[in-house]
C-alpha cells in the first residue's frame, strides 16, 4: 500500500490513543482537510491488510485500533468511553487453549460492556 500523508496521519492517531476510536472520531481529530470518505477508505484498507483491528459494540458503531500485542478495554453503553486495563489472564488461558484445543495465540482482544460509575451515578 502506497504511504500517503492521509495514511500517515490515520495511522498517526490511532497509535497515539489507546483505545478504539470510531471513523467519525478519527476525522473529527485530524487538522487536516481531509473528507470523510478518505477516512473511511484508509481505515478499510489498514483493517483489510492487518494494520489496524475493529471491534463493533452493541451501538452497532464500528471502532478501530491499532494491533500491539493484546488490548484489554471496557465501554461504556451509555456515554461511549473506554477505559483501558491491565488485568491480563493470557497466559492461563493460552495455556488452556494451546493444550486443550491445539492453538499457537498470536495476540489477544478482552473487552466488557458496561455501564460506568458517572452515568450510573447520573442515572440514579
Amino acid at each position: 500500500m502506497k504511504s500517503t500523508k492521509a495514511r500517515k496521519d490515520i495511522l498517526e492517531i490511532l497509535e497515539r490513543y489507546d483505545f478504539p476510536l470510531n471513523a467519525e472520531e478519527v476525522y473529527e481529530i485530524l487538522d487536516e482537510d481531509y473528507d470523510k470518505s478518505t477516512i473511511y477508505r484508509n481505515l478499510k484498507k489498514f483493517e483489510k491488510d492487518g494494520t489496524i483491528k475493529s471491534i463493533v459494540f452493541s451501538d452497532k458503531i464500528k471502532y478501530f485500533y491499532k494491533i500491539e500485542g493484546h488490548f484489554h478495554f471496557i465501554y461504556c453503553i451509555k456515554c461511549k468511553k473506554f477505559e483501558k486495563f491491565d488485568i491480563c489472564y493470557s497466559e492461563s488461558m493460552s495455556q488452556y487453549l494451546k493444550e486443550k484445543l491445539g492453538y499457537q495465540i498470536i495476540s489477544h482482544t478482552l473487552y466488557f460492556e458496561g455501564i460506568c460509575k458517572d452515568c450510573q451515578k447520573s442515572s440514579s
